[in-house]
């Protein structure tokens, strides 16, 4: 029996599972076990995994049907011995201390959770990201005061407070397994966030670090590729909003998850299908059909703007910027670097991002290159 169970959902990741597998049994923390869920993979995810599994007597494998992401951690979870559980996706990897780090802050502290921060992997620019309530111990009583009433939205839109990844964290086994299997395996979108926050409430205890050694490999055109019909998209977003009103529901009103699971929902809806409760909010969208729109940022958010203007028809878009560009340009997409915003004709330009900091920083750049701020539209 391993003290820590690091569960891999697997699908359809043929190309990263080796690097992510490999950068697991590579940790120097040794006391793991390592769950592979190949999830009815079709590609050759099952075969790699049980290769694996004959040289490392620590890796389990399960093959199974394909039922989605929360059904695969499910099966991992009921499958798992040790005593803390952590998860990695079959896309990503960690540096070799990253288990390390999590077992030293919850033995030092002796936590229920460890939150660390991630970085995120776009080609070969690596960013570290931190949860926005900084880095400490957090007994009960300071979770009640500082982390509960802003953990899901700490800002006006998407802006966790913890970030909402099941991935960055360490749990203990007793306090996690009934909240993951309590989420209702429909959920494809926000499967995390149903998690996470319910496990928080449960806890006695959090220590949030800083530590940025899991990486999210984040694919260049994921969302492009991965939305559905705008219907369902609306449908997928009701399950989710029903589960975390439900489940969310018995709790002090001066936590203000109503109002936070909102304002989450309202982000998740901008993104996904391009409205929002409140009309007079969907800002992103509110054009005229001859108004010619650039797009400022090309990540998941501005794929999303991308994807929903083309898919209604809302308006022609004249130009698409990032500082990666390079990047998006390789793996298909029309996106340029900054400094061709000047040199592209356009009558608004959209800065595809959700939390305030990113987007005066959006704004400074804009403001460089002299572009008339009545032609700006941000969620400000």
């Amino acid at each position: 029996m391993a003290t820590v169970s690091i569960i891999v959902p697997i699908y359809n990741v043929e190309a990263e599972l080796r690097k992510c597998v490999s950068s697991i049994l590579a940790q120097t923390y040794k006391d793991i076990e390592v769950i592979l869920v190949d999830d009815g993979s079709p590609d050759n995810c099952g075969a790699i995994c049980d290769e694996f599994a004959c040289k490392d007597a620590r890796i389990v494998v399960i093959h199974k049907e394909n039922g989605g992401l929360v059904n695969a951690r499910k099966s991992g979870l009921e499958r798992s011995t040790g005593r803390f559980i952590s998860y990695v996706d079959g896309d990503d990897w960690i540096e070799e201390d990253f288990i390390q780090n999590l077992i030293d802050c919850q033995q030092k502290y002796n936590v229920d959770i460890v939150a660390a921060g991630f970085s995120k992997d776009i080609g070969d620019i690596s960013d570290e990201h931190a949860n926005v309530i900084p880095s400490g111990l957090y007994d009960k009583q300071r979770m009640i005061a500082e982390v509960y009433p802003r953990m899901i939205c700490a800002g006006p839109y998407f802006y966790f407070g913890v970030c909402s990844y099941v991935w960055n964290k360490l749990f203990k086994k007793e306090l996690l397994y009934d909240c993951q299997m309590a989420v209702d395996p429909r959920i494809s979108i926000g499967e995390d966030t149903s998690v996470v926050y319910s496990v928080l409430l449960k806890s006695n205890s959090l220590y949030i670090s800083d530590n940025a050694s899991y990486h999210y490999y984040q694919k260049a055109f994921s969302m492009l590729k991965s939305m559905g019909s705008l219907e369902k998209e609306k449908e997928k977003i009701g399950w989710l909003n029903n589960y975390l009103v439900n489940s969310l529901k018995d709790t002090p009103s001066e936590y203000n998850l109503t109002g936070q699971i909102e304002r989450y929902i309202d982000s998740l809806r901008i993104i996904r299908y391009g409205e929002t409760k409140d009309p007079s909010q969907n800002r992103f969208f509110n054009v005229d059909s001859a108004t010619r729109v650039a797009i400022f940022n090309s990540g998941i958010v501005g794929q999303n703007i991308y994807s929903i203007y083309t898919t209604k028809k809302i308006a022609p878009i004249t130009g698409w910027f990032d500082k990666d560009a390079v990047f998006y340009q390789a793996h298909g997409l029309n996106v340029k670097d900054f400094d061709e915003i000047p040199n592209t004709e356009f009558d608004k330009i959209i800065i595809a991002n959700l939390d305030e900091k990113s987007i005066l920083s959006a704004l400074k750049i804009l403001e460089k290159f002299k572009i008339d701020p009545h032609k700006i539209i941000t969620l400000l």
